[in-house]
């Protein structure tokens, strides 16, 4: 890790830098340009291709090593002028996943070289490398696509390339497919030629453009019966923008659920163009909704791939989350066409720079697009939060993590490098000012452009815009793990200055609570906001904390109702520790004053306060005192964190007693019941964002807490919705409303029930983000008949559920099922049972598979529930060969295997210091 700033160019930084145990290759042949070939076949599920690698021998040698998995390689020469050698031997290392070409003589350092290969390889159905899809066209018919997906390690899964982000390139691409489907690629198509092929079938050879310099796992190809819609986005800046064109393809059949994508797909471009005062480089931009798709989305430079729940909506019949999903991600991959692509990282340690940036500026780009959606209140709850929640375990990575094979990189693509990341540029754009901070970022993309970068040259880049040492400020941010705790020690009130002096101390926090001498080395440099009823109406005023002790003073009086609180708006990465007095005046003012604070302070409080509680720093009476003081709370944000909160609550108490259980319950009958009645059932058109946000979750929350009323209703709105009465449950209404009747589902009803839900999903004409939150919420079901039907053949069955989606029953299983003390133990069983199954269906994504092993057994309470998992993990009761293979099935999740055992014993320690405390309250104070 870098401590200080370089003053060299990023190629001197990363031949310093580099480790000596990451496993790249030679540095022999450096690529310059590829010219590829490919012949996918959508019957056979297999490709041919030829690829000519344009090479610069830096040292003599008689080998090419490139990188190559699961190609059959047939022949492979090289060039030197007009002097051409065939490969004496082709030698595979699947381990390395390398192939090396030998040659009878050394290729003479100083020249240039063109390494050449045919080759063949499979389109499986694993979503990585050039991989196929499956669906079902509007007459029923089975269909098929292919496309790449090749961050980060698989475009060798295509052809032999140096397939490594520093290694860049150019690339000619042709691709020969059947006449009438489309091909994409990264450029615009320059020529297509169509004759027929020697198997007598009518086919085409597309040929695209050059690309610009760029890394491989960015190349793409998407090959289908597709439909599209374009429209044209003209960014005002800089000069030299040129129009831009922009499409969106599905196949046939779902284009109309694009227009909104479309429409913020090109007005993000233009913003973007204008933000970065840089022109996007390509001609188009092509948006691809992809039926199978393992991640969210892909930035491919100018072919952005999407799962469909990601880019397909209708507009007037989907839900405010959905489309600000869409929009999100959208912002988010375009984003990276200049902040990743353009710019690239050096290593894999550094994929901080291009997904924690893209995730900050795709919240600017929709706060940009939709100001109605005060966007950044919502990143507290969902990027802040998260990031709090992962970085708050022992288990967790610092934001530059080295990594040393390609193995190792897939785990990196967590909370920490996107939620994290984003939440520490965040900070640092608070705290320099956002004309500062751009200033910084735009002379970075213009010093760097085409080029690869480290997280120095960034900071070298901001420290001359904004005159402060960013390198030394932000070390600890990105180089160390976790965050601080800070914690105020005392306050000194001035009566004659009207100043309060108060005194903090900051040590690193660990949600259990146990924080060891040794772990609490770090000192951050932490950006202190104070808020007071003297300056929060024209704004926080701003110190810095950079040692483990500090006072800071502002302005401050005494006066009737005054208050004062740190982190104004939660723009800094840390937690904070009041005095108890000022924790009971804070209840107070929550009480008398709710506007007193901002949105996000208020959620803030809670959202430490729950944490400070789970690390054993405080009761948790205080949460639930905090939780009864915002009973008349109206803000959407802050009752979605109330909701939450309390959600974590009846999940950590699952197995405490009934009394427990339902006190919980009512304290949210508390705060959500009498609000139903204020806002309704109804949803008046052009309505705005906020109240129909909030009059779902209202009526969504009250239900989970136990509102018979509520449930009633919900129950009667959904037998007229399923007799045929559309009007019956509003969009916001529906997922919440099938959770409801599965969960309360009787004997004699269940089956029909489940069956009538399940009919949702398997409608073809059901949208794809319907068709997601179904998915999730259907193992609520109140019946252990249809559980075992979801767990033991449902799950299993791809065309009911896909494998992109093979999580998605755990989640209501796992979350909302109303016996959870039953079905949490069956599902570690389950996952126990089968998980040979599991992971062979998931083996190339381990993200998924991480994902999968979360939600079977991360919602479990008790010691025994983390030695149980931990004795299978080890193999105890397998043989030799038997625990070797666990080993190898387990490595891909190994840290997230560690932050889910972590996790499990923190709340564990939770309920064994707070059973008693909840116990006495729920008694006493409902």
């Amino acid at each position: 890790m870098c401590r200080s700033h370089r003053t060299t160019t990023s190629t001197e930084a990363t031949a310093a830098s580099t480790p000596a145990s990451r496993e790249i290759l030679p540095g022999w042949l450096v690529p310059s340009h590829y010219k590829v070939w490919l012949q996918p076949n959508l019957d056979t599920f297999t490709f041919d291709g030829t690829v000519d690698i344009h090479v610069s021998v830096v040292e003599a040698t008689d080998k090419a090593v490139v990188h190559s998995k699961n190609l059959s390689i047939h022949k492979a020469s090289v060039t030197v002028g007009t002097d051409k050698m065939e490969a004496r031997s082709i030698t595979y290392d699947a381990d390395k996943e390398t192939v090396t070409f030998q040659f009878d003589s050394a290729l003479p350092a100083g020249t240039d070289a063109v390494i050449y290969a045919e080759f063949t390889g499979i389109h499986n159905d694993q979503m990585a490398g050039f991989y196929r899809s499956t669906y079902t066209d509007d007459e029923g018919n089975k269909r098929n696509l292919v496309v790449t997906q090749f961050e980060a390690t698989d475009c060798r899964q295509c052809f032999p390339s140096y397939d490594e982000p520093a290694l860049k390139a150019t690339f000619d691409c042709s691709l020969v497919v059947d006449e009438e489907l489309v091909a994409l690629g990264n450029m615009n198509e320059i020529s297509c030629t169509r004759f027929v092929n020697s198997a007598g079938k009518k086919v085409k050879e597309v040929t695209f453009a050059r690309t610009p310099l760029m890394s491989t796992y960015l190349v793409a190809f998407v090959v289908g019966d597709l439909e599209s819609i374009e429209t044209v986005a003209t960014p005002s800046k800089p000069a030299d923008a040129k129009p831009i064109t922009v499409r969106l393809f599905t196949v046939k059949g779902l284009v109309n659920q694009g227009t909104f994508a479309l429409d913020v797909a090109a007005r993000t471009l233009e913003y973007f163009s204008e933000y970065f005062d840089e022109a996007y480089p390509l001609p188009k931009s092509d948006l691809v909704a992809i039926p199978d798709f393992g991640a969210g989305a892909m930035e491919n430079w100018g072919l952005v791939t999407y799962r469909n729940v990601c880019l397909l909506c209708e507009a007037d019949n989907s839900t405010a989350k959905a489309k600000k999903e869409i929009a999100y991600t959208v912002a988010h991959e375009l984003a990276h066409q200049w902040f990743g692509n353009l710019v690239t990282m050096t290593w894999w340690n550094d994929l901080w720079l291009n997904e924690g940036f893209a995730t900050f500026v795709g919240w600017f780009a929709v706060d940009y697009l939709f100001p109605e959606w005060s966007i950044w209140t919502s990143f507290i709850t969902d990027e802040f939060g998260y990031a709090l929640s992962l970085d708050g375990l022992r288990s967790s990575h610092p934001i530059q993590v080295e990594v040393s094979n390609s193995a190792q990189v897939n785990e990196i693509f967590d909370a920490i490098s996107y939620s994290k990341g984003a939440s520490v540029i965040r900070m640092l754009n608070d705290f320099l000012g956002t004309d500062k901070f751009m200033g910084g970022v735009r002379t970075y993309l213009q010093e760097f452009k085409y080029r690869n970068t480290v997280t120095t040259d960034l900071w070298r880049h901001l420290s001359a815009s904004s005159g402060e040492d960013i390198g030394a400020l932000m070390h600890s941010w990105t180089g160390e793990m976790g965050y601080p705790l800070i914690t105020v020690e005392s306050e000194t009130y001035d009566d004659e200055a009207k100043t309060l002096t108060v005194s903090l101390s900051q040590s690193r926090f660990l949600s259990g609570g146990d924080v060891k001498p040794e772990e609490d080395q770090v000192v951050w440099w932490v950006p202190i906001s104070v808020a007071t009823h003297v300056s929060s109406k024209s704004g926080a005023t701003k110190h810095v904390l950079h040692e483990k002790q500090g006072v800071i003073t502002f302005p401050y009086d005494n006066a009737a109702n005054s208050f004062w609180k740190l982190n104004f708006g939660a723009s800094g990465l840390y937690r904070v520790k009041y005095l108890d007095e000022q924790v009971t005046k804070i209840g107070h003012m929550l009480q008398t004053d709710l506007n007193s604070f901002s949105v996000g302070d208020r959620i803030m409080f809670l959202n430490d306060a729950f944490s400070l509680t789970t690390a054993g720093l405080d009761s948790v009476n205080t949460v639930l005192n905090m939780i009864k003081a915002l009973e008349n709370e109206t803000d959407y944000n802050v009752l979605n964190q109330i909701a939450t909160t309390l959600g974590n609550l009846r999940s950590n108490s699952y197995l405490e007693p009934e009394s427990v259980q339902e006190g919980l319950k009512a304290l949210g009958r508390l705060v959500f019941s009498s609000k139903v009645e204020q806002v309704g059932y109804e949803f008046p058109e052009k309505e705005d964002y906020f109240t129909a946000l909030k009059r779902g979750l209202i009526i969504g929350a009250a239900d989970s807490n136990g509102d018979q009323a509520v449930i009633a209703e919900l129950r009667s709105r959904f037998d007229r919705f399923i007799a045929g009465d559309q009007s019956a449950l509003h969009p916001e209404l529906r997922t919440k409303t099938f959770r409801s009747v599965l969960v309360n589902a009787t004997p004699e009803n269940a089956d029909a029930t489940f069956k009538a839900v399940l009919a949702i999903y398997l409608d073809p004409n059901t949208q794809a983000d319907a068709k997601d939150d179904v998915l999730r919420i259907l193992g609520a079901i109140n019946s252990f008949e249809h559980v075992d039907t979801i767990l033991n053949t449902m799950i299993y069955d791809t065309e009911v559920v896909r494998s992109q989606d093979f999580h998605a029953p755990l989640v209501g299983l796992a979350n909302a099922n109303p016996n959870l003390a039953v079905i949490r133990p069956l599902l570690l069983q389950w996952l126990k049972t089968n998980w040979s199954k599991i992971q062979a269906r998931l083996e190339t994504n381990a993200a998924l598979l991480g994902h999968v092993f979360s939600l079977a057994v991360g919602a479990g309470v008790g010691e025994d529930v983390a030695v149980e998992i931990e004795a299978w993990v080890r193999g105890d009761g397998l043989d030799e060969a038997g625990i070797a293979e666990r080993t190898k099935q387990t490595e891909p999740i190994r840290r997230r295997i560690t932050q889910v055992l972590e996790s499990i014993r923190t709340k564990t320690q939770f309920m064994n210091r707070e059973r008693d405390n909840m116990a006495a309250w729920v008694e006493q104070a409902l």
